[in-house]
């Protein structure tokens, strides 16, 4: 069974997110340095697979006024 790709980019996200976190905690400057590259790795997988941003082409503007209603 294959992931979606939009969702394994954002399980990646939290991964650095995670890692992140824990780079600000952390005292000991070995590890901390071994996270950072760690964190790099991942954000650079997850930008590798994440898909591009839709072209201004391929964006379709509604057509005509569109009706609010109030509340």
């Amino acid at each position: 069974m294959a992931l979606n790709t939009e969702f394994v980019a954002a399980v990646l996200e939290g991964i650095e997110g995670t890692l992140g976190e824990l780079i600000d905690r952390v005292d000991v400057s070995e590890l901390r340095a071994s996270l950072d590259v760690l964190q790099s790795r991942v954000s650079a997988l997850r930008v590798s697979i994440e898909p591009p941003p839709p072209e201004p082409a391929n964006i379709k503007e509604p057509e005509g006024p569109v009706a609010v209603e109030a509340v």
